[in-house]
């Protein structure tokens, strides 16, 4: 696929990044230093100029383009480069970055402007973390709502209400819900009836609508209400409180340094406490009784800063700390130190990209880092597991079937579920495993993105 990419900031730039191993990529940067660094650092073409220029544009088109991505800071640019592009090309497809709140209604501005595809990373980040601050237990999540499905990761706390040490085939998990894989000591395996759950264990589950909640509540004592401290207050942060205000027995606190943004958020926010003042200051933090609150949301923009703040709130013990980072240096960082949950930009964008790169599949997440990846896989006539039971296939060690998908309705995939042709498969696979996956199922598996 040809792919053209307006803008090389940190989104942009990832996105190349992350495209070029696969498809034919021009980066096109008005700056000279990101021009320069996509030059020096990256293996596709790039353009020294402005985007949004119909003359800029005009040459870039004349080539053959898939798919043309703006996705610089200014969202008028986005917009307009996009307007253009369409224009000019009524077949290519075309996606514009927004991050201003007044344009989350994406449907209605695509339909006015004639833009494919509206994502606002910010928006999507906002989106995670106010999941992922509901749910006690819960570092990460991924609803799949045309399936009516949702895969989360927990982490096991020291709550574990009498269910540690117990093998799972005497515990009464939530009948919708699948536990896919446990990570236990830096070893990863698909759990058996006799396994048990220990304290620190992560673990990936798959469920029915609602079902992770449900998990949720099984793993351990779960409050009615939720009292969350947001530091910053940028365009994420506003975002996340303009979700989190929607919903009801939850307090909401932000700190925010600058004075004037300060004014702004208390003119838009009604039920949001809002505090002038640095939010990675342990005296500030410790006035807030921080150490009593159940989620501290590290939001200020700057991994740096939110790396501060979330330091100091897990040193005066706040329960849960959550962050998001765009540099991909500080994925480890963050989980050295031991931030909860620290969420991808680019993660999260190649997911709300992924569909536009990779055809002909229902269902494509990109999880853990791009290592593992939710697919759907329809079963034909030729697929070596049609009218096998679940038990007999020879599923490779890193990969599990997640769900069955029927004309009737998502299937837990017990043991003695028979795959038939028609049905859909839901596979948690390893990039490692995709050649044996192709020929058990007889089908592409594709390395996303």
């Amino acid at each position: 696929m040809n792919i053209v990419i307006i803008g090389a900031g940190r989104i942009g730039y990832n996105l190349a990044r992350i495209l070029a191993g696969k498809h034919s990529v021009m980066v096109v940067e008005r700056d000279e230093k990101r021009f320069e660094h996509v030059v020096n650092t990256l293996d596709v073409g790039a353009l020294h100029a402005n985007g949004a220029s119909p003359h800029t544009l005009q040459g870039i088109l004349r080539n053959h383009v898939d798919l043309f991505m703006a996705v610089t800071e200014r969202d008028e640019t986005n917009i307009f480069a996009c307007m253009l592009a369409k224009k000019m090309r009524p077949d290519l497809i075309t996606l514009a970055r927004m991050r201003d709140l007044d344009y989350t209604e994406g449907d209605l501005v695509s339909s006015c402007l004639n833009v494919d595809q509206v994502i606002s990373p910010e928006y999507l980040v906002a989106r995670k973390m106010m999941q992922i601050a509901m749910l006690e237990n819960v570092i990460d999540y991924n609803a799949i709502p045309s399936r009516g499905l949702e895969i989360a990761r927990f982490r096991m706390g020291h709550n574990l209400q009498g269910i540690a040490s117990i093998p799972l085939k005497h515990l009464q998990i939530p009948g919708d819900c699948k536990i896919l894989f446990i990570q236990r000591n830096g070893r990863t395996f698909a759990p058996t009836d006799d396994d048990v759950l220990l304290t620190g264990d992560e673990l990936v589950v798959i469920a029915k609508e609602n079902g992770i909640a449900e998990f949720n509540s099984f793993l351990g004592t779960t409050k009615s209400s939720r009292d969350i401290l947001i530091i910053g207050g940028g365009v994420v942060a506003q975002y996340l409180v303009s979700m989190l205000e929607e919903l009801e027995h939850v307090s909401i606190r932000l700190i925010e340094e600058d004075e004037e943004r300060c004014r702004e958020l208390t003119q838009r926010f009604s039920r949001t406490i809002i505090i002038n003042d640095d939010g990675a200051d342990p005296l500030v933090l410790r006035n807030e009784n921080v150490g009593m609150t159940d989620v501290m949301v590290c939001a200020t923009g700057n991994e740096e800063s939110d790396l501060l703040a979330g330091l100091v709130g897990k040193h005066l013990g706040v329960s849960k700390t959550i962050t998001s980072f765009s540099n991909p240096d500080y994925k480890e960082i963050f989980q050295m130190v031991g931030i909860d949950s620290a969420i991808s930009f680019y993660e999260v964008v190649a997911n709300a990209i992924v569909k536009q790169t990779v055809l002909g599949h229902d269902v494509l997440i990109i999880m853990e880092g791009f290592q593992k990846e939710l697919i759907s896989v329809d079963v034909g006539r030729h697929s070596r597991v049609r009218d096998e039971l679940i038990m007999d296939i020879d599923m490779p060690p890193k990969s599990v079937i997640a769900m069955v998908l029927t004309k009737e309705g998502a299937i837990i995939p017990e043991p003695n579920v028979r795959i038939l042709e028609g049905d859909t498969v839901l596979l948690y696979a390893d990039r490692s495993d995709s050649g044996v996956l192709e020929r058990l199922f007889n089908t592409r598996i594709p390395l996303s993105p």
